[in-house]
């Protein structure tokens, strides 16, 4: 015979006075609810693994997916605004159906926008570097002081730093390799001379490209890159070389509630704008799609457990047919019946819930251990990926609860349904 907890419950009672029996008839206390459903799933032990067993599979697998998924979201969200602040708006002249440079006029006009703060600029040029014998192309910049410090622009220095107005130079490390200087110590404080060529459309002085030549300055910063380009302030270039009028800039927000009303005011100007936001929303976007579709993958799975946990409480029900019918002739209430079957149907729920979480978890921060592990033997740098949001962590409490409620419905609502007399005429 089947070990139930109501037939223990009810013959360890069977000899108590009448008037004790009034507790039961006054309704179970929460204590003795838990320790007959306990009691229950302990009885079925190999039905009540396999269920919780189902459970604790679907959302292992919702986990351990979503939660890699954030983990490389994050992941690559930190390395796009790493050196791209949110607070900066990218202008550029490259819409060519209203050419539009900026100008003092210009940037006068932007620093009115309501929510900006700092507007800086930077103009390139074509040039040509040389250090003696050593001599390569280059891209040339004249960049603002200012822009250095929106760009994120870290550079090696010494006692001089990079200023407007002062004729100094920033030189990436790969044009200081292509110049023959072996470290930072021996780069600055060199001077180098340099001829570009100045195009008509960044200078309203003349109407011909024209070159300049043998034009010197002194290096008083290395910065870490791959490019071949140097950068001289602004007003040094603007001064020498008659160029006033940047192509490009960086706008700053000082009031990030007025980020779409700038960035608007930007784009009715002619500029055609770019910013970290806007990829941040695309990055977004598709790891919402991404989790659309484990959300759909997840749905299957856990309809697998919800039918397994139906299918454990159906049984259990008919196991204790006749059982409830005595609890029922003792004077117990509807009520009581429904929340034992509730309460086991979120045991079930919570301790798959659980148990499915924490492995879903530690399999994926295991997986991401692997990786870097093997990463670094093949010399590739990999890092740790694996997040879980706390709204996340939220979501699935929520969800465990609200699965046990819903599988627990039905066979709570029969169960105390069930007719006394009927219940013990149950064979």
């Amino acid at each position: 015979m089947n070990f139930n907890p109501f037939s223990k419950f009810i013959q360890k009672n069977k000899n108590r006075p009448k008037e004790k029996w009034k507790e039961v008839h006054m309704g179970m206390g929460f204590l003795m609810i838990l320790y007959i459903s306990l009691k229950n799933l302990k009885a079925g032990k190999i039905r009540s693994v396999l269920t919780i067993g189902g459970v604790a599979l679907g959302i292992g697998v919702i986990t351990f997916l979503l939660s890699m998924g954030f983990g490389v979201q994050k992941l690559i969200v930190e390395e796009v605004t790493k050196n791209n602040p949110l607070d900066i708006i990218d202008v550029s002249n490259g819409n060519l159906d209203s050419v539009i440079y900026l100008n003092e006029e210009s940037i006068d006009k932007i620093k009115k926008i309501d929510g900006v703060g700092k507007v800086e600029k930077k103009v390139n040029v074509g040039g040509k570097i040389i250090l003696g014998e050593s001599q390569t192309d280059a891209v040339v910049f004249g960049v603002t002081e200012g822009f250095i410090e929106l760009a994120k622009i870290t550079y090696q220095s010494k006692e001089n730093k990079f200023s407007n107005g002062e004729n100094r130079a920033i030189i990436s490390s790969r044009l200081s390799d292509l110049l023959g200087l072996k470290s930072v110590d021996e780069t600055i404080g060199k001077k180098i001379t340099y001829n570009i060529a100045v195009n008509q459309d960044i200078s309203s002085k003349f109407s011909k490209d024209k070159k300049f030549e043998n034009s010197e300055t002194e290096i008083v910063g290395v910065v870490k890159s791959d490019a071949i380009v140097i950068y001289l302030p602004f007003e040094v270039v603007k001064n020498s070389f008659e160029v006033d009028l940047a192509q490009e800039g960086k706008v700053q927000i000082n009031n990030m509630e007025k980020y779409g009303f700038a960035k608007q005011s930007l784009e009715q100007m002619g500029f055609v704008t770019e910013s970290v936001n806007d990829l941040i929303k695309d990055i977004d976007s598709f790891f919402n799609t991404v989790r659309a579709i484990l959300a759909v993958f997840g749905i299957i799975i856990m309809s697998i457990s919800v039918m397994g946990m139906l299918n454990t409480l159906s049984i259990s029900l008919l196991q204790r047919t006749k059982e409830i019918g005595i609890l029922k002739a003792l004077g117990t209430k509807r009520l009581d019946i429904f929340k034992m079957f509730i309460l086991e149907a979120i045991l079930i729920s919570f301790i798959g819930g659980i148990i499915g979480f924490l492995g879903g978890y530690g399999i994926a921060l295991l997986v991401n251990k692997v990786l870097i592990f093997f990463g670094q033997k093949v010399g590739v740098e990999l890092y740790y990926f694996v997040y879980v949001p706390n709204y996340f962590s939220g979501l699935i409490a929520g969800f465990i609860f609200f699965l046990g409620v819903i599988t627990g419905i039905m066979p709570a609502t029969r169960a105390s349904g069930i007719h006394a007399l009927e219940a013990l005429r149950y064979e």
